[in-house]
């Protein structure tokens, strides 16, 4: 049998095919800074600044956000301060994954007290405020829903969130992404099974596509986790161009020029000794610089930032905090962790030489 359409019908079914065809759209390959600038937004309990993602705000989130869809990276390393948006690389990144590559993702905090607030005041926002997200995380309106405050199912994956020490959770499946939050503050051991990072990792052995984030403020040095872990990557460090001499170099609590009686914050540039000011130097073109590329050949980048270059941390409340804590050795390692983004290194409570000679 065969039929006869009239150039009506063709031209009809041929609407239809064109209809149909354009609404079959190829995948996008975006990166995970394409994928938050186009879908992301911020939510208000977590936000300064709710809205549109905008990387802009934060540019050297740039790099470790695209280094997550670089094939040839299979380690992401932050070591990062406060207030710089550490913990919007990785809700990026569980985005994307969710949205544009889905997996199955283990999510590790220091403690399931952490996961759980974590989850109620970050991830559950995060998804209901982003529509792509929300359409694809059932809605947590029954017990069988999938979605619950640390388990979230997605078409492809399920996220995860646990604490450090639930060696079920962290030796159990196989996992193809490893997220690690304030990876400093962990357990020790995941009960008696050892080292947490090191149960999740060997979970991805079946993976030839896993992908694996670590991020956390540096605590102590010589016995900081997240310290190792960037020494094993790219050694990657934020450095600004100087207005003077147009030389790169990382803005440090060193090369300020200070007084106890802040009146100006001036940054001292540690190659032409010339002298400019906060606003002066946020402005200026900035760039991630390697100590050790070679790293990137095994797969692992990693990258140090202080708050300095923060957006929403000002030099003189900075300062301030340093001022405050002068004398007291533990408030003192928390400004340098983070606020400097720097190791602390116990030295008691002898912060100076005048000090030292009072107890001859």
């Amino acid at each position: 049998m065969t039929a006869r359409m009239n150039s009506g019908n063709v031209q009809r079914l041929n609407a239809v095919v064109a209809k149909v065809m354009a609404g079959m759209k190829p995948p996008e390959n975006l990166t995970v800074t394409e994928w938050a600038e186009k879908r992301r937004r911020l939510s208000t309990e977590s936000s300064a600044e709710p809205g549109p993602w905008r990387t802009t705000r934060t540019p050297y989130l740039r790099e470790p956000m695209n280094a997550f869809t670089d094939p040839r990276v299979r380690r992401i390393v932050m070591v990062a301060a406060s207030q710089v948006g550490k913990s919007e690389l990785e809700n990026n990144i569980i985005g994307y994954i969710i949205d544009e590559d889905p997996g199955s993702i283990l999510y590790i905090h220091p403690t399931t007290i952490d996961a759980k607030e974590y989850s109620k005041l970050r991830i559950a926002p995060m998804i209901r405020d982003c529509p792509t997200l929300r359409r694809k995380v059932a809605a947590p309106k029954s017990r069988d829903s999938g979605n619950t405050v640390l388990q979230k199912t997605y078409p492809g994956g399920i996220l995860t969130m646990c604490g450090s020490t639930e060696a079920h959770a962290l030796a159990s499946k196989p996992i193809r992404y490893v997220l690690g939050d304030e990876r400093d503050r962990w357990a020790p051991s995941a009960g008696n099974e050892g080292d947490p990072w090191g149960l999740a990792m060997a979970r991805q052995t079946t993976f030839y596509n896993a992908k694996a984030v670590e991020v956390s403020t540096p605590t102590v040095k010589n016995v900081s986790a997240i310290a190792d872990s960037y020494a094993e990557g790219t050694m990657e460090r934020w450095k600004s161009k100087c207005p003077h001499c147009g030389e790169y170099h990382e803005i440090q609590w060193k090369d300020k020029k200070k007084t106890y009686k802040v009146k100006s914050i001036m940054y001292v540039c540690p190659g032409c000794a010339a002298v400019s000011d906060e606003v002066t130097m946020k402005r200026q073109p900035a760039q991630w610089e390697a100590d050790n590329p070679d790293a990137y050949a095994q797969g692992v980048r990693s990258f140090w930032l202080n708050a300095f270059v923060s957006q929403w941390a000002s030099w003189e409340s900075i300062i301030l905090k340093f001022l405050n804590a002068v004398g007291n050795s533990r408030k003192l390692q928390v400004v340098y962790n983070t606020c400097f983004g720097e190791l602390w290194e116990d030295r008691g409570e002898l912060e100076d030489e005048d000090s030292m000679l009072a107890r001859r």
